[in-house]
């Protein structure tokens, strides 16, 4: 009899086991081995102008490309609406109807995110070797750096740069709100900063040595996802950079020194300027102003939304969610 209740409590003992170890493979896969992840994003923007005004809604969104899959997608609650394409990022703007009411506009999509992505073909277009706002590729303190940080190729100069910007620039230990952003030149003098700051180094070192690169704004989906209530999103605001060598485009995350190796997290909005201060944002505002619009709400991040209506008392309350799919 006692035997028996031994084999038994074994058994049991077993099983428990063996259905741990089938836990923790299935944990494993999903957050360590699998080959992508898949999220369902909606964005919420609930707005109300007053009768008679013009009112418009502009989105900035994802698009495929690289590292990631976009698709599904869908708008509701408005009919009239375009879409352009720019670099690695697309444009929705919406003619809001304006009755004194509440109008609720969904934008709906799929984002798969691929881990370990191979490098991607692409235009090595002149733009991305020349300096730009932030990024004083031409400064000689930063020339003189990237030559020293010279490797046997273009591809092994990305890595030892990404190597140094990495080391170099300390994490911000406060939050600052539209804090000035620095040059590329002023963080070898000041190195301390953010994701953003660690891209505009990186690029501006990639540049000064001849490599084209681009600044990559983005999200970071982690799971569990945030929660979000409104005007947020599930997703982290990110930054981080892609370089041309070998022909090809690669991925370089310098602020969690990931090197020519997506992972399932990294959602690119591609060129897509977040810096409420930059020349790109700047200029689009002034456009709106001056064609007699009034900015009801723009958000550049972790929302990339402009609402702007002749009703100058028009409103917007934006949301985002998010939902994670285990095993599509």
């Amino acid at each position: 009899m006692k035997t028996k209740l031994i084999k038994k409590q074994s058994l049991i003992i077993a099983s428990g086991v063996f259905a741990v170890l089938i836990v923790a493979a299935i944990i494993s896969f999903v957050f360590f081995f699998n080959p992508q992840r898949t999220f369902t994003i909606t964005e919420t923007y609930k707005i109300t102008s007053a009768s008679g005004s013009e009112t418009y809604l502009n989105v900035g969104l994802s698009e495929s490309g690289g590292y990631q899959e976009i698709t599904d997608f869908l708008v509701d609650g408005v009919d009239d609406y375009t879409i352009e394409d720019y670099d690695g990022w697309r444009e929705l703007t919406a003619l809001i109807p304006s009755n004194d009411s509440e109008v609720v506009i969904v934008i709906s999509y799929t984002v798969k995110l691929n881990r370990n992505a191979e490098p991607w073909d692409g235009e090595d277009l002149d733009e991305y070797v020349l300096p730009q706002q932030y990024v004083d590729s031409d400064n000689a303190e930063i020339i003189k750096l990237s030559e020293q940080l010279r490797g046997t190729d273009d591809y092994e100069t990305a890595q030892n740069i990404l190597n140094y910007v990495y080391k170099t620039i300390k994490a911000r230990s406060e939050t600052l709100v539209n804090a000035t952003q620095l040059t590329a030149s002023e963080l070898l003098e000041t190195p301390v900063g953010v994701c953003a700051d660690k891209v505009i180094l990186m690029t501006a070192l990639l540049r000064a040595d001849g490599i084209p690169a681009r600044k990559i704004s983005g999200l970071v989906l982690s799971v569990p996802l945030k929660k979000v209530v409104d005007w947020s999103h599930p997703g982290g605001s990110h930054a981080w950079v892609e370089f041309y060598a070998d022909g090809e485009w690669h991925f370089a995350d310098p602020t969690w020194n990931i090197f020519d190796k997506s992972d399932t997290t990294h959602l690119s909005y591609g060129t897509y300027e977040t810096s409420m201060n930059s020349d790109f944002l700047q200029n689009r505002y002034n456009e709106i102003k001056k064609a007699g619009f009034f900015l009801n709400g723009p958000m550049s991040a972790p929302l990339r939304f402009t609402v702007y209506s002749t009703d100058e008392n028009a409103t917007v309350i934006p949301r985002a969610d998010a939902t994670f799919s285990w095993f599509r």
